[in-house]
C-alpha cells in the first residue's frame, strides 16, 4: 500500500464517513537513509473541514547504540492525529477557501484529491526517535579504556584509581 491516498470519494460523503487504511511495507522514503517500514491501521474520517487521520503506527528506524556503538533496527510506536484540508472542492472543482489559509507547514490534500501521508509520518518518526538510542535495556556498552564491547566479552583493564580518594587510601595503609 502506498502512502498516497485518493480521498475524492470520502470528501464527497457526509461528515462522519470513515475509511480504514492498512499500511504495511517499506513505504517511507527518507533522504540519505534506507526506506523505513510502516505498519498500522489508520482511520480516515470526513470532518467539516476536510479529513482527520488517526491511529497507531509502528515505524522502523535504523540507529546506532549510544552505549556499544553497534547499529541496530528498532520500531517506534507513534499515534497519528492530523487534519488535512482540501485545496480544491471535490464537488465543484473550485479552489477551496480553507486551502488558501494553509501555510507552508500545513500538509493539505492536493488538487487531484490525493493525500500524501509520507511527510507527516516522517515528522512523527523524527519526533519519536530517542536522543540516545540503546540496542537493548541491559547493554553494557564499551570499555572506556580499551574500547572492547562489554556485551561480547570482558576486558582485562584495571581502571586507574580515582585521585579524589587518594587521601582516604593513605589512611588504609
Amino acid at each position: 500500500m502506498d502512502l498516497l491516498v485518493n480521498v475524492a470519494q470520502l470528501l464527497t460523503e457526509d461528515v462522519g464517513a470513515t475509511r480504514k487504511l492498512e499500511v504495511d511495507g517499506p513505504q517511507l522514503e527518507l533522504e540519505a537513509e534506507p526506506p523505513a517500514f510502516v505498519k498500522g491501521t489508520l482511520l480516515l474520517t470526513r470532518i467539516d473541514q476536510g479529513i482527520w487521520v488517526t491511529g497507531p503506527v509502528a515505524i522502523s528506524t535504523d540507529s546506532t547504540c549510544s552505549r556499544c556503538l553497534v547499529p541496530f533496527t528498532s520500531w517506534l510506536q507513534v499515534q497519528v492525529d492530523d487534519v488535512f484540508l482540501p485545496t480544491v472542492d471535490p464537488k465543484t472543482g473550485a479552489r477551496s477557501r480553507r486551502g488558501d489559509d494553509t501555510t507552508a507547514d500545513t500538509v493539505s490534500i492536493d488538487a487531484h484529491h490525493v493525500l500524501d501521508l509520507s511527510e507527516p509520518l516522517r515528522q512523527y518518526r523524527r519526533a519519536a526517535m530517542p536522543l540516545a538510542p540503546v540496542c537493548r535495556d541491559n547493554c553494557k556498552g564499551i570499555c572506556p579504556h580499551c574500547g572492547a564491547d562489554l556485551n561480547a566479552s570482558t576486558c582485562e583493564c584495571t581502571p586507574a584509581p580515582d585521585p579524589r580518594w587518594a587521601s582516604l587510601r593513605e589512611l588504609l595503609t
